[in-house]
């Protein structure tokens, strides 16, 4: 079992939200940051211009088809073959995007189905995300995660420092309640 901590930012919080930025750091520490270029621009808050699109150096910013490249290419060499499990900060959301990015790769289909054209390492239902570990071991998923891991949150709404926080988070958890979370020890 392989774990991969994910953050996205995106354009706002609804159904057909545009990635903006993913962050990914394995268990053991290796990262990838990437930004993207061709988001939906008419979906941008006044808040996510400030807080996420203003910090964004867009020289280095690519399309969903050369992010998911460089993500499947990622993803696939921490695989070694095994199932990659992604841990992600909130329900679903930062899933369904990395996993729509896929899609950029399929573009010959009308319709895009997850269970058809994700590779097999992260084709499985082993997802997990921090809200739900926070309830399973009593703790407000609302709490600030910066505090509850001793960060500072000099870099929030960084996708890559936030996927950082999600590993130091998911750590703690693991840590703190054992016998909770047992069977997520490698």
């Amino acid at each position: 079992m392989k774990i991969v901590f994910a953050d996205c930012e995106y354009t706002g919080e609804h159904s057909i939200t545009t990635l903006v930025s993913l962050g990914l750091v394995t268990l053991d520490g290796n990262e990838l940051y990437l930004t993207l270029n061709d988001y939906e621009d008419s979906q941008i808050s006044h808040w996510v211009n400030e807080n996420v699109i203003s910090k964004i150096d867009k020289r280095k910013s690519l399309n969903s088809y050369k992010a998911c490249i460089e993500v499947d290419n990622f993803l696939k060499k921490y695989s070694n073959g095994e199932n990659v499990i992604i841990v992600s900060a909130g329900k679903a959301t930062d899933i369904i995007l990395i996993f729509q990015l896929y899609h950029s790769l399929h573009t010959h289909r009308k319709y895009f189905h997850f269970s058809e054209c994700l590779p097999d390492y992260i084709n499985h239902r082993m997802h997990i995300d921090l809200d739900t570990m926070f309830i399973m071991a009593g703790i407000n998923p609302k709490i600030n995660r910066e505090e509850y891991c001793k960060s500072s949150d000099a870099n929030k709404h960084n996708a890559l420092y936030d996927a950082k926080i999600v590993r130091k988070c998911y750590l703690k958890l693991l840590n703190e309640n054992q016998s909770i979370f047992k069977n997520l020890k490698n």
